[in-house]
């Protein structure tokens, strides 16, 4: 007899990973191919198409595949389709989950990649049990899933959760939506990288990140550094945890949430990046709802985490 299995899809801008995970959250085959390669729309679906049937040739003795889930950037849950993401190799809008069900035959969900995480948190995560938290996931940008009473929140055109977008300094850094002041710009991999180039243009400390040039600099590089004890990176640390804790303070007031993970690459600091924004969401949280809600990394760590999360869509469907 054959156990179920599903399909977990991770839309990125660089590449597209596939992954055939079983319900323990197992991932027993992989596959990918370079997003960027795949120039249109119908060469990008004939991409996933042709992975999705390999994949399930790899596993046909042992394995039943029941759905496809997919997580992606841009894209409107409520129609399946993705529209105007930058990154992708695609400008039309796309019906990628119709598309995806009509050519391998399969039950197929697309979620957007920060709600995504956010119910992988909940089927194999530290979330399990919950009906109610969220996800901010810090990358390249800020991106967050609220779940309420066990269901995503979604919104009337499927945009809402856009945690990354609220303001935090009025006429502040210029973000790639067009405002100026959001979350994201200070908070996130990106932001992060704005802070450092702002405290050494600011200050006179001494600091090995004086020798990178913005574009070379990465978060991975002021992790490094402010774990090698570095004072400039482990101030860029707690200036972008404070911050992150002030916001969260919001989340908690608007969702009364049991807990919040972080999760995303920046959230590998750990301590770094925790710790300051525990503190801070301790100081800024009102009394009413003090000790209510915890702070937390994500279980899923970050290699996998999507791939879970999109195969999530479908073990909880």
């Amino acid at each position: 007899m054959k156990n179920n299995a599903v399909i977990g899809i991770d839309i990125g801008g660089t590449g597209t990973k596939l992954a055939i995970i079983d319900s323990a959250g197992q991932i027993l085959e992989r596959s990918s191919f370079n997003t960027q390669a795949q120039r249109g729309g119908e060469k990008f679906i004939a991409a996933i198409t042709n992975s999705v049937l390999e994949l399930q040739q790899r596993m046909s003795d042992t394995h039943t595949i029941i759905g496809i889930g997919i997580g992606a950037p841009a894209c409107d849950e409520l129609s399946g389709t993705i529209t105007g993401a930058a990154n992708l190799p695609f400008t039309e809008t796309l019906p990628v989950r119709q598309l995806v069900e009509e050519q391998c035959g399969l039950p197929t969900r697309l979620a957007n990649d920060a709600n995504v995480a956010a119910i992988g948190e909940g089927q194999f995560g530290g979330a399990k049990g919950m009906n109610n938290y969220a996800l901010v996931t810090l990358g390249t940008g800020l991106g967050s899933g609220v779940i309420v009473d066990g269901k995503v929140v979604i919104g009337n055109h499927g945009l809402a959760s856009e945690f990354g977008h609220t303001f935090v300094v009025r006429d502040g850094r210029k973000c790639g939506c067009g405002q100026n002041g959001c979350l994201e710009t200070y908070v996130s991999a990106t932001g992060i990288k704005r802070t450092v180039f702002e405290l050494i243009c600011q200050t006179t400390y001494d600091s090995p990140l004086r020798n990178y040039s913005f574009h070379q600099l990465s978060a991975r590089d002021i992790t490094q550094a402010a774990q090698d004890g570095d004072f400039l990176a482990q101030e860029a640390f707690r200036l972008t945890g404070e911050m992150l804790g002030y916001k969260i303070a919001d989340l908690i007031v608007l969702f009364d949430p049991q807990a919040v993970f972080l999760a995303g690459g920046l959230a590998l600091a750990g301590s770094l990046i925790l710790d300051p924004a525990k503190k801070s969401l301790e100081k800024h949280t009102i009394a009413m709802f003090k000790g209510k809600s915890e702070l937390k990394l994500s279980e899923l760590g970050s290699e996998d985490a999507a791939l879970l999360g999109a195969a999530s869509l479908i073990y909880r469907r």
